[in-house]
């Protein structure tokens, strides 16, 4: 009896869930913002996903110039 829920569990879920497929070269990539007193401050950005809207974090300090 559990075994045959879960089996309709399963199969709810599957059709209720939606599914979606990630590009290969979807993934964040470093911009420079610009260069200060000797700090780099860059942001994460994604670009040209399916289904993802363009999209870039803040500026943060992430080294040295």
């Amino acid at each position: 009896m559990v075994q045959a829920l879960g089996r309709l569990a399963d199969r709810v879920m599957t059709r209720l869930a939606p599914t979606t497929e990630a590009d290969a070269g979807c993934t964040y990539q470093w911009e420079i913002c610009y260069c200060s007193r000797g700090l780099m401050y860059r942001r994460r950005c994604m670009y040209g996903c399916s289904g993802v809207p363009n999209h870039c974090y803040s500026c943060t300090v992430t080294g040295t110039c």
